[in-house]
């Protein structure tokens, strides 16, 4: 029974490090596709402005 746990658990693992490597892969080659670094931003405004 452990020993299935523990395959069970190595093969999530080796999935999700699939999926973010390949992510990974294809957001550096948009990047170098581009030129730069692409970066995520979020911004927040916690005022309002009024014109």
């Amino acid at each position: 029974m452990l020993k299935k746990l523990f395959i069970g658990l190595a093969a999530v693992t080796a999935g999700m490090l699939t999926v973010f490597g390949g992510m990974y892969f294809f957001e550096k080659r948009r990047e170098e596709a581009i030129g730069g670094k692409l970066m995520r931003v979020n911004y927040l405004f916690t005022k309002d402005f009024e014109d």
